[in-house]
């Protein structure tokens, strides 16, 4: 049998239901006017299915996942066998909804921990803090005494319990991460209105939105050590299920409008599997399979009891209540302590691309500015953009898409040289396959849009990226400007931007970014002290 993931299993039972459910109607219109016997064979049907989805909870349970399909499978067929056009009664729609609701839950249980949205619990670096909140008991009194006088009748979308785990992260928000709150809040206004027309056309809360705030800061290019990226914190696999595009030249999960609405779709099935909005946020952090499984240990299926039970990680326990702490203060943060002075919403045109161009070649004038390109189109992973064959849509500044147009047509074709390509072979490994190329397993993992960790596949096709010619010290050093030569730092200056800083001191953002263990473009701000390292070569 065919291995499919839970979503695309998830599709296959909600059909089988669907149809189950329409028929049904029909069905029911006719009992109202006679009762009839059940079909004959129904009862035996009903009986073999449960069996068989017994058994395929039992291998689910066990982690032989190939049987547990194929037994689910089995359930799915005798209840709905090929050809039959029977209607069923109401006992037997019943009965196929709840075993729709259980193969998702149980088939669930075989995501493995690179298939959740945020990969092994990840959060943004900067909230780290979270993961074991330290407040002073005044403190929790301040945030207690806070929440107890926030009487400006406020409504949310999601539930709102304020306990003793809210009050102690709440209170860590207020005091230790005030900053870094502010900032993030901040940042925010550049993307909340999206995420609320988005979140709003797929029919989840919009208070779901400070999941981003969570996840990332609101930075659009935030990248965690175990590779899941953008505002969303996206993991490879989990992104491409939702139709985002990840390889040598984009990375969609970058793209906050995209991602935006992938991490809607992907918060609506958690919200289907557990029918509560807490456990689907520990499962957006932890992954589905974690959270189902201490749930089975447990028998538990309220996120407060199973948190308290320890079989949730610290990070995870947290992190529902870090969600509902940020929502209190994004609705009314002044209350709350916060003066925030709010980012713009992003405001963009688009011309579509038949050809691929250096941006540099874009940016001739006041209108177009090199920087405003790169933070509009975060998912270039290239100064070039990509050939599509229906074309590529590139946002530019609102206003300026008649001079983009005219600077599009004045541009010259950008060359693309063809990639090399490696055929995975039987034994090799991401490791084995950069050793081979002479390329480090990071930046092959990186142009093919994994983690360094991600196992590969025979016959799977890598994209090998360039290897980079060896910077020479002397070489080095000539391109430095005299402010950086001596020192090998730089002191970031208000206006500055990281782009700014790579021009100015003769490197790439990429190695400065990597030489400071930044996550994202936008995490420098006036009076860091920034590490120059060797000029690549131009």
């Amino acid at each position: 049998m065919t291995d499919r993931g839970p979503r695309s299993r998830r599709g296959e039972c909600l059909l089988f239901a669907l149809s189950l459910l329409l028929s049904g109607c029909a069905a029911a219109r006719v009992e109202s006017t006679k009762a009839a016997a059940p079909p004959s064979g129904e009862q035996k049907a009903v009986q073999k299915a449960g069996q068989e989805f017994s058994a395929g909870r039992e291998s689910a349970l066990s982690g032989d996942f190939a049987c547990a399909h194929q037994e689910f499978s089995e359930a799915v067929d005798t209840l709905a066998p090929v050809g039959s056009k029977a209607r069923p009664s109401p006992a037997l729609l019943a009965f196929s909804l709840e075993i729709y609701e259980g193969i998702l839950r149980y088939e669930a249980l075989a995501s493995p921990p690179e298939d959740t949205a945020t990969g092994e619990e990840t959060i943004a670096p900067e909230l780290r803090p979270i993961e074991a909140p330290e407040a002073s008991a005044e403190a929790i009194s301040t945030a207690r005494e806070a929440v107890a006088s926030d009487t400006s009748g406020i409504t949310y979308d999601i539930p709102i319990v304020v306990n003793d785990a809210v009050l102690k992260v709440l209170a860590t928000f207020q005091g230790e991460l005030h900053d870094i709150i502010a900032r993030g809040l901040a940042r925010s206004g550049r993307y909340v209105p999206m995420i609320h027309r988005v979140f709003l056309e797929e029919g989840i809360p919009t208070d779901l939105a400070q999941v981003a705030l969570i996840e990332s800061s609101y930075l659009p290019r935030a990248r965690s050590p175990k590779a899941a990226h953008g505002i969303w914190q996206f993991m490879l696999r989990t992104g491409r299920q939702y139709g985002l595009t990840a390889n040598a030249v984009v990375d969609e999960r970058s793209d906050p409008e995209k991602a935006t609405r992938a991490a809607a779709k992907h918060l609506a099935y958690l919200h289907e599997l557990f029918h509560d909005w807490y456990l689907a946020l520990a499962a957006y952090n932890a992954g589905e399979g974690k959270v189902l499984r201490a749930q089975e240990r447990t028998g538990l299926n309220d996120f407060w009891q199973l948190a308290a039970s320890g079989m949730l990680r610290a990070q995870t326990q947290s992190y529902v209540p870090a969600v509902i702490a940020a929502t209190l203060i994004a609705k009314n943060p002044r209350h709350y302590g916060f003066e925030i002075e709010y980012e713009v919403p992003l405001e963009y045109e688009t011309i579509t691309l038949d050809r691929p161009v250096r941006l540099q070649d874009l940016s001739a004038s006041e209108v177009l500015r090199l920087e405003d390109l790169q933070e509009l189109n975060p998912e270039l992973k290239t100064g070039v953009t990509p050939r599509q064959p229906e074309g590529y849509t590139l946002r530019v500044p609102a206003g300026s898409r008649e001079a983009a147009l005219l600077a599009f047509a004045a541009a010259p074709t950008a060359r693309l040289s063809s990639p090399r390509r490696h055929t995975v072979k039987p034994g090799e490994t991401l490791a084995s396959v950069a050793r081979r190329y002479g390329v480090s397993a990071s930046s092959l993992a990186d142009a093919n849009g994994m983690s360094p960790r991600s196992k590969v596949t025979r016959g799977e096709v890598l994209v090998i990226p360039r290897r980079q010619p060896v910077q020479t010290a002397a070489k080095g050093a000539a391109r430095k400007s005299p402010e950086t030569a001596a020192s090998g730092s730089y002191r970031v200056k208000g206006g500055d931007t990281l782009f700014r800083i790579a021009r100015r001191t003769g490197t790439t953002v990429d190695s400065l970014m990597a030489a400071n263990s930044l996550d994202s473009p936008e995490q420098i701000k006036p009076g860091d002290r920034l590490k120059i390292p060797a000029a690549a070569p131009r």
